[in-house]
């Protein structure tokens, strides 16, 4: 039998005014409980048709409704039908709920009422559905302690959890006190009396293991509820969320792991979603949309309301780029400063659109740099070229005087080639020191 037929059981036999019946795919009513049957006015044995009870108007209705729920798992609610009986109990009308269970491994129609009169011991409709979805859980230990402390109902992972815990088999009629960890006890009774007055409790916590770190527990306490309002029992259930939370433990370090790469870096870094909304911006992107434009970027706001106007045509042609999957890398020159720019795509795994991711560098530095390396390039070319042939003639002439001089015997044709030696030399002098002048400008100027 599924948990689903059990809850419903635990459940049903503790609402004395609820009717219910499970029927099979041939409409057979395979199973009901003594409110069912005292409504319809039908033996105990009885196994005829579910149509059987009903007025003959309902039955194609109804055939149609049993049809559909093992069909198409179809889940219907506050459901009213003519009954064949006109008895004045009958009278007071019954709200249905029809849906498909599970029941001795075989897909079957659950039928329940509760009746639209107002009545003692009648289960509200929505509570047995709550219940149900909590204790058909898989991934819960669902456990309904009484007001007296005694377990009444237990899931099968409620089960398993608790043998693995304290080495024992937990049993209907167990005084639940000995599932208490003891370092918990107070917390578990605290929580339990409040769940007795009324209130829903929701909580995570850290339960020691071993020397490790413990293992993580989402708990509820629910009350448990009858149709006059009065709480009855508990629902108590317990989730391991161990895994979950690991993986937020996770996520918080990547997170802060990324956010001190980004807002150590000197690059102003801004993410945006596929519509060009800003959702998340680091410390020097702040700075530098306040500088530029008097107002800092924030979340939410359009990145093209960041772009100067005379060149918004210019960046959006690079920013559609991106949006089509291609990494966009350009300079700007702003004045006398310059940027570099990199716009990447940001892209599931299937290639889709996020978003894009713009960083933006200050490469003013770097740019003047490169203008003083041409500079000094040219300069050393004109250098080159001046030691190559302004010296070059005056040079040539001094060695070819010097060469010849010894030969000259009249004196006064020695003294006119001196005078010419003296004036090459002179010439040599001046491109040295105007040589060497322009080195100590260029010295100065690059900061040799």
């Amino acid at each position: 039998m599924s948990n689903s037929v059990l809850m419903d059981e635990f459940v049903l036999n503790r609402a004395k005014g609820a009717l219910y019946a499970v029927i099979n795919a041939a409409h057979d009513v395979l199973q009901c409980n003594e409110a069912f049957r005292s409504y319809f006015q039908i033996r105990e044995n009885f196994s005829g048709k579910i149509e059987d009870l009903f007025a003959k108007q309902e039955h194609e209705k109804l055939r149609q409704i049993v049809s559909n729920v093992l069909q198409y798992d179809d889940h219907y609610t506050n459901l009213k039908f003519g009954i064949a009986s006109e008895s004045f109990e009958q009278n007071q009308g019954v709200n249905w709920e029809i849906y498909r269970i599970n029941y001795k491994d075989e897909n079957c129609v659950f039928f329940f009422g509760s009746l639209l009169c107002k009545k003692d011991h009648i289960l509200l409709t929505e509570n047995l559905n709550k219940l149900e979805a909590i204790l058909t859980s898989t991934n819960e230990s669902s456990i309904i302690i009484s007001k007296d402390n005694r377990v009444e109902y237990f899931s099968a992972h409620a089960y398993n959890e608790v043998k693995q815990f304290f080495g024992k088999e937990i049993k209907v009629g167990d005084d639940f006190d000995q599932y208490i960890i003891p370092d918990l006890r107070e917390l578990f009774y605290e929580k339990f009396n409040e769940a007795l007055s009324g209130k829903e409790i929701f909580y995570e916590i850290n339960i020691p293991v071993g020397d490790g770190d413990g293992l993580w527990f989402f708990i509820k306490f629910v009350p448990v509820r009858s149709s006059d309002g009065t709480v009855g029992a508990v629902l108590y259930s317990a989730r391991n969320i161990d895994d979950i939370k690991k993986y937020e433990s996770e996520l918080t370090k990547q997170k802060f792991y990324l956010k001190s790469m980004y807002e150590s870096t000197d690059t102003a870094i801004a993410i945006f979603d596929r519509n060009l909304k800003m959702i998340y911006a680091n410390k020097r992107a702040y700075e530098l949309t306040e500088s530029k434009f008097g107002k800092k970027i924030n979340k939410g706001d359009f990145v093209l309301d960041f772009i100067y106007l005379d060149s918004l045509e210019f960046f959006k042609s690079q920013i559609d780029k991106a949006q089509q999957g291609e990494i966009v890398i350009f300079e700007f020159n702003d004045g006398d400063e310059f940027w570099k720019f990199k716009i990447f795509p940001i892209l599931d795994e299937n290639g889709s659109n996020l978003g894009i991711s713009i960083h933006i560098s200050d490469i003013t530095t770097i740019k003047n740099y490169e203008k003083k390396i041409i500079e000094q390039a040219q300069f050393l070319k004109k250098l080159a070229w001046s030691q190559s042939h302004e010296l070059r003639g005056p040079l040539s002439t001094i060695l070819a005087i010097s060469e010849n001089i010894n030969d000259i015997k009249d004196n006064d044709l020695k003294e006119i080639v001196l005078s010419k030696l003296r004036k090459y030399a002179e010439q040599m002098d001046h491109i040295v020191k105007s040589t060497v002048l322009s080195i100590n400008q260029l010295s100065e100027k690059f900061d040799i």
